[in-house]
């Protein structure tokens, strides 16, 4: 979905229709969570800090998250889907992978599939969606990406080394700034750079990513589409007004986010068979520690230790504090029953 938030609101409230909208914490310490295109237009992006957003666009239209509202689309769509593919994959609100394999024609047919779920979609939500249709997720994912906004693209297997070859690194699933800068540091400027470089370099610089990012920029990915609710995961984090220094205080929080955590898995019944937290600094470095779980969990005291172990034992804080804390379950089953543990 395109600019999923701010096009939602923009839907909602016709008076705001092109003019440039920006959704996310509205605090001193507020991050964009969505920026509308006219707001791109104007140097403001996701995850980019509230207070700079305003600077660059003093005009815009500032608004918190709605997210019951986005989730009511959100399962439109995917009802959509399901009715046509018989696998879908929830990444989140916005994003989901389908399955149109097996269909006869092959992709001219999956195309053609894919195309009347482009336009279901314009004629029930009245949004804009981006497609790609590809014969794996990683291609399917970068299809989308650079047909937006309200794009259609197919890439076919004799075409994808011609598509990739050109794209910088950073178009490559997985890579984020910091691993972008190492590879650009190497001389790996473009994606058929990487195709060409030796796997044992990329190995003995960056471990086992080095084979998966050999892997992506060749065009293979054979991970499997997963169900539903193993691709969900529930979260929660909060971005606080000051930095918190306390280590008594930041264990407060992370136990209050996993209790809340907690209580939407049960409300949901699911039980989740990952932990994880996550902390930004001060200086916006962020990291994400987790465990899995041998059996599925939806008790708050295992989740509120399991987050509390993580944070002590994985985490280093110091004097300058922690700006952002976080709190997640993944791996998510549904059930009506559970097997209780015999020891904690």
């Amino acid at each position: 979905m395109d600019a999923f938030f701010a096009a939602v609101e923009q839907l909602d409230e016709p008076t705001i229709r092109g003019r440039p909208v920006i959704v996310g914490g509205l605090g001193p310490r507020g991050v964009v969570s969505t920026a509308s295109y006219e707001a791109r237009t104007r140097g403001v992006h996701s995850a980019m800090p509230m207070a700079l957003a305003r600077k660059r666009c003093p005009d815009g239209v500032y608004l918190r998250p709605r997210f019951a509202r986005y989730k009511e689309i959100s399962d439109r769509v995917r009802a959509i889907l399901r009715a046509r593919s018989p696998i879908v994959e929830t990444i989140s609100l916005d994003e989901a992978f389908f399955d149109l394999s097996g269909r006869a024609g092959a992709s001219d047919a999956a195309a053609g599939v894919a195309r009347e779920i482009k336009e279901q979609v314009r004629a029930e939500t009245m949004l804009a969606c981006s497609v790609g249709v590809a014969p794996n997720r990683f291609l399917a994912k970068l299809a989308s990406e650079l047909g937006k906004p309200d794009g259609f693209l197919v890439i076919e297997p004799e075409g994808v080394r011609e598509l990739l070859d050109p794209l910088p690194v950073g178009r490559i699933w997985g890579v984020g700034k910091v691993t972008e800068r190492r590879l650009t540091g190497l001389g790996l400027l473009r994606v058929c750079d990487v195709r060409l470089a030796p796997l044992e370099l990329l190995v003995r610089e960056f471990g086992a990513m080095g084979r998966r990012l050999h892997e992506l920029a060749r065009g293979d990915d054979d991970q499997p589409l997963g169900g539903e609710a193993e691709a969900r995961s529930i979260s929660r984090e909060v971005t606080y007004a000051y930095d918190l220094t306390d280590p008594i205080e930041i264990e407060s929080e992370v136990r209050q986010l996993a209790r809340t955590v907690a209580r939407r898995l049960q409300v949901e019944s699911l039980l989740c068979r990952t932990v994880r937290i996550k902390i930004r600094y001060p200086d916006f470095r962020t990291i994400t520690r987790q465990v899995r779980l041998g059996v599925g969990a939806d008790t708050s005291g295992m989740i509120e230790r399991l987050a509390v172990h993580l944070l002590h034992d994985r985490v280093t804080l110091d004097e300058a504090g922690v700006r952002l804390i976080g709190v997640s379950v993944g791996r998510l089953s549904e059930t009506t029953a559970r097997q209780l543990p015999l020891f904690e």
